[in-house]
C-alpha cells in the first residue's frame, strides 16, 4: 500500500511532507496495571522494597508499541482522520470540497500527502501541535525508499 500511495503522489505531483515523532513509545498510556522494581540508582531510601506502578509505557516494555498505536489512533481520529481497513498504517481525512490528506505511518516515521498543499501543511501543523516531532520538510526518504521530485 505504501508504494501505491507514493506512486499516486508522484503521478498527481502532490507535495509529500515528512515528520519524525520523538520518544514515540513514551506517549502510550497503559490500559492494564503493571508494576516494576525500582531501578538501580533511583531507589527511594527507606522504601527500597516497594515497587512502582507504570501508568505510561517505557522503552523495552512489550506493550509499548501497542499503547503508542492506540494513542496515535485516538489523536488522528480527533483530527478528522480514519484508518484504512486494508492497511492500519494509512490514515485518510476527507474534506467537504472533495480533497483529502493521506498520512502514511510506520512506528515513528510519518509522511503526509494530498492534492491540496495548504491542507497538507495545516494538518501537519495540527499533528505537530499534539506530538513532539522533528519536521523533515519535503520528504526525501521514507522506509529506505528515496523520493525524488
Amino acid at each position: 500500500m505504501v508504494h501505491t500511495i507514493l506512486a499516486l503522489a508522484a503521478l498527481e505531483k502532490w507535495k509529500i511532507e515528512g515528520l519524525d515523532v520523538k520518544s514515540t513509545f513514551l506517549y502510550g498510556t497503559l490500559d492494564e496495571e503493571l508494576y516494576m522494581e525500582q531501578p538501580q540508582g533511583f531507589k527511594v531510601l527507606g522504601n527500597e522494597h516497594k515497587v512502582l506502578r507504570l501508568k505510561k509505557a517505557i522503552y523495552g516494555l512489550k506493550q509499548a508499541a501497542r499503547a503508542w498505536w492506540h494513542e496515535l489512533d485516538r489523536s488522528l481520529k480527533a483530527l478528522g482522520f480514519s484508518c484504512l481497513y486494508a492497511d492500519a498504517g494509512i490514515f485518510v481525512a476527507k474534506h467537504t470540497d472533495g480533497t483529502m490528506v493521506i498520512i502514511l505511518m510506520y512506528v515513528d516515521d510519518i509522511i503526509l500527502t494530498g492534492p491540496n498543499t495548504t491542507l497538507v501543511v495545516s494538518k501537519k501543523k495540527l499533528f505537530m501541535d499534539k506530538w513532539e516531532c522533528r519536521d523533515l520538510g519535503e520528504c526525501r526518504e521514507f522506509l529506505r525508499m528515496r523520493i525524488e521530485y
